[in-house]
């Protein structure tokens, strides 16, 4: 990964080739600062209103892909005319019409079998609570007491065993949180490609896109949009993202940067 901020030039070349340009951004830890709890978690007005100019451009196409439901994703943004995923691209909504993965039976009776037997870790141990985003279960730990922690994973990981054995689940480990989710082959990167093929349907040009992200989950994403510019936010060489800024202050300054150049 690069700093981006030294690779500006570049960007600005990438941006040339095309006058369709589609922002694709992860929500919590990209637009939104991690906080406690994620109901705490807010969209700036300054965001909001960076957002909207974006949106407004010619040939600019806003898509926010994030681990939370639809619902609750398109309640935190608020902007008309934009493209949501939400469930790690799941669901959505691309042009005013809903997308659905079609999740097995059998991976959906597990995941509601799972809720039960996590509300009673959830029971047991201060800190601990279970998001229910109706596809996904998130397991969040963050406010749990420190030394409890191997304690608490030991046993999420017996209750999560079977299911995994046999490839009913599979989990992703977030920033103090573990997404329970149907072990299906569609993820960030699946939404996001069939997201530029529907602009690209609409609008009959070649776009170009540039996809923001903090997360594990967003991993997906960056190898599937290999000849476009991704961004890891936090600097993680794991990551197979092209550029890096620091923080979600990055991420606005950068947001501001495209809305003068753009």
């Amino acid at each position: 990964m690069k700093d981006l901020w030294k690779n500006l030039d570049k960007i600005t070349i990438f941006l040339k080739k095309s006058p369709i340009k589609i922002l694709m951004l992860d929500f919590d830890g990209t637009l939104s600062r991690i906080v406690k709890s994620p109901q705490e978690a807010v969209l700036s007005t300054e965001t909001k209103n960076l957002l909207k100019n974006l949106s407004r451009k010619k040939g600019f196409y806003i898509v926010i892909i994030s681990g939370r439901n639809l619902k609750d994703l398109k309640a935190k943004i608020n902007i008309k005319n934009i493209i949501y995923a939400g469930n790690h691209g799941l669901e959505g909504e691309i042009f005013h019409k809903k997308y659905s993965f079609l999740i097995p039976d059998k991976m959906s009776e597990a995941v509601r079998n799972i809720r039960g037997q996590l509300d009673k870790i959830a029971g047991q141990f201060s800190g601990v609570f279970i998001e229910d985003k109706g596809l996904i279960l998130s397991f969040h730990y963050r406010l749990a007491n420190k030394k409890q922690l191997p304690e608490i994973k030991l046993l999420l990981k017996k209750i999560l065993k079977s299911y995994v054995e046999n490839k009913l689940i599979s989990i992703i480990a977030g920033k103090m949180v573990f997404d329970i989710k149907p072990k299906v082959n569609w993820n960030k990167g699946s939404f996001a490609k069939l997201a530029i093929n529907k602009i690209n349907l609409r609008i009959k040009k070649m776009p170009v896109t540039i996809f923001i992200g903090d997360d594990a989950t967003d991993l997906d994403a960056f190898r599937a949009l290999k000849k476009d510019i991704t961004i890891q936010v936090g600097v993680d060489y794991r990551s197979s993202a092209k550029y890096w800024l620091n923080d979600t202050e990055d991420v606005f300054r950068f947001l501001e940067w495209i809305n003068e150049k753009a």
